[in-house]
């Protein structure tokens, strides 16, 4: 078991050695040619969108105007640093995906960060604060009733 762990070790060794001296394998990439780069022509099919406080917002579902109430889902996107406020017209659920940040619904702050889930009234309003130093990501499921 001891000769076989020593011949696992230097064969280890040997092929770590071998690939760090061929020429071939050596060394860094060159830089790129910036005449020769050309930027992927892809464009999602619902991309964030600023919103007028920094923060990016885009819409993932939304029911048609037919049914007795309206259904909407849309993510958004807290850059570190930044504040947005949360309000619309119905029920709201916030599920906090990414990041970390403190909602602030009246003067009752709440600490979010990832699987934390806040549940706002209808035309109740949050402020949310992305206090990390990565995105905030928020998924937003919004129920009005006309």
């Amino acid at each position: 078991m001891v000769l076989l762990r020593r011949v696992a070790a230097l064969v280890a060794i040997a092929a770590t050695m071998s690939c760090a001296t061929r020429a071939n394998g050596k060394g860094v990439l060159p830089p790129a040619n910036p005449a020769a780069f050309t930027p992927s022509p892809y464009q999602p099919e619902r991309p964030f969108v600023p919103q007028p406080d920094g923060a990016l917002a885009r819409p993932i579902f939304r029911t048609d105007g037919a049914a007795p109430y309206r259904a909407e889902i849309r993510d958004v996107l807290i850059p570190p640093g930044k504040t947005t406020t949360i309000a619309h017209e119905g029920v709201v659920v916030v599920d906090t995906r990414e990041g970390t940040g403190v909602a602030t619904v009246g003067d009752r702050p709440i600490d979010l960060a990832a699987g934390t889930t806040v549940g706002l009234s209808q035309g109740q309003t949050a402020r949310v604060q992305n206090s990390g130093k990565a995105p905030l990501v928020l998924r937003l499921y919004v129920v009005t009733i006309p």
